[in-house]
């Protein structure tokens, strides 16, 4: 078999030839000014396919070149050998969206070896007669307990050969870390791809839209929460009070103590922390903390002339929410993509966690095997998944569903909205999950249809 692969410059091009040379691999690399979009076309054709590209694409590039291979019976993979400050995360989501992504052209022509040979399970293959060393080398990406993928064998030059069993042939793969970085990447690759549309039952539109109607802009979270409640996003307990004698009522009816912070789309909670105030477990104290926070955003937005009056449209109050011990905070931000795709970036929403930037990307709709390989790769992931396996299955249930629902309202109000960004998710102690900050980011949509409608008049 004789591999197409499509480079983005003539370099690329020759180093595949030689990195091909190599391992015995015939491949026909070729430079294309627009490779993604040669590679979509090749795939109505059926037609397997590899990519090499120099520049890192955009996430709209990966799910566009993914949706041209969705259903094909054929094999795309990628490779990106010049290094981004986003290729880890465009290789993991390639993998999810049933890309096989490589950082590496030797570890590409590695993964095409093992394709030709139909060894796409070589990630389960045994591995017991290689040295040591390499056994160690390739612990990480070997599926343990089964030996269905074939066997691993050394060859001559310190380099692994890949058999489906003693008596067949042997395919030369190359060095043992590339082998690892292919194997992996075949491993990482998502062959049962969720359905593309994700939905909500039984959602009332005109309350969404009388939320949502207006110029550009971002919603406060009072209005953010009243814009997702009729996708059945969970939030907790919680009352928007415009006084500080309203606040005590709502306290009280809540039941103590509470959590009392500011309201305003010019002051996050999630940017000023010290606006919101825990376990307030009396009136009176809700009463002074009221006045406090109300005093504190004064302050910051301004005392005089226009800042003033300002300050008057912008601060709606406080919340009164009710206090729940949280077990994790999370921070979520989801943004439309082509072919009814939602990006979700996920984080941790602690301070040490956001200072870390411990953050993955996922791409939704997707199943739960793939929101948990998401989440594992977060550097705190044993924070998710310390406890014991129903309290992990809940955790993970609580975190998919709310993620879907709010990759179906992004996809649902795509045109409308920019983005949603959650700070924090919570994740409380009894598995259950709730939203405690909301911001909606509203585009320019109505606007423009407005204006449309003008010029057609």
């Amino acid at each position: 078999m004789i591999w197409r692969i499509l480079c983005e410059s003539a370099d690329l091009a020759v180093q595949c030839l030689a990195a091909a040379t190599q391992v015995g691999l015939e491949v026909a690399p070729s430079v294309e000014q627009e490779p993604l979009l040669v590679a979509a076309r090749a795939m109505a054709h059926d037609e397997a396919i590899a990519v090499a590209l120099s520049t890192a694409p955009s996430l709209d590039a990966i799910v566009e070149l993914a949706s041209a291979a969705r259903g094909r019976a054929c094999t795309l993979i990628l490779a990106l050998p010049v290094p981004h400050a986003t290729r880890a995360t465009l290789l993991d989501v390639a993998g999810d969206l049933g890309i096989t992504a490589v950082s590496e052209l030797r570890p590409l022509m590695a993964a095409l070896a093992l394709l030709g040979a139909g060894a796409r399970d070589a990630h389960a293959a045994s591995t017991r007669t290689l040295s040591s060393l390499d056994r160690a080398r390739l612990r990480s990406v070997i599926t343990p307990g089964t030996k269905a993928g074939g066997q691993l064998v050394p060859l001559d030059g310190a380099r692994i050969g890949w058999t489906a069993n003693p008596d067949a042939s042997t395919t030369l793969l190359g060095e043992t870390p590339d082998v690892a970085e292919a194997l992996l990447a075949l491993a990482n690759t998502e062959r049962t791809l969720a359905p593309l549309s994700s939905s909500v039952e039984d959602i009332d539109e005109r309350a969404v839209l009388d939320v949502i109607f207006g110029p550009r802009r971002a919603l406060s979270d009072p209005a953010s929460k009243a814009a997702l409640a009729p996708y059945g996003i969970p939030f907790p307990v919680e009352e928007l009070c415009a006084s500080s004698s309203r606040a005590a009522a709502e306290a009280t009816r809540i039941g103590y103590p509470v959590r009392i912070s500011l309201a305003s789309p010019d002051l996050r909670v999630w940017d000023h922390p010290d606006l919101s105030i825990d376990m307030v477990d009396n009136a009176a104290r809700v009463r002074d903390t009221f006045r406090q926070l109300m005093a504190a955003a004064e302050e910051r937005l301004g005392k005089d002339g226009a800042l003033a009056a300002e300050t008057e449209r912008r601060v709606l109050g406080v919340m009164v929410t009710a206090t729940s011990e949280a077990a994790l905070l999370l921070g979520l931000r989801a943004t439309p993509l082509p072919h009814g795709r939602v990006a979700m970036e996920i984080g941790f929403a602690d301070p040490h966690g956001r200072a870390a930037n411990d953050v993955t990307v996922l791409v939704l709709p997707a199943n739960d095997r793939a929101i948990e390989r998401s989440l594992r790769r977060l550097s705190g992931s044993s924070l998710i998944f310390a406890d014991s396996p129903a309290e992990r299955r809940a955790r993970l249930e609580a975190i998919s569903d709310v993620l879907l629902r709010i990759a179906a309202f992004v996809n649902d109000r795509r045109g409308e909205i920019e983005s949603v960004e959650v700070r924090p998710l919570a994740l409380l102690l009894d598995g259950s999950a709730e939203v405690r900050e909301a911001c909606v980011a509203v585009s320019d949509w109505f606007e423009r249809s407005l204006t449309g409608s003008t010029q057609l008049r």
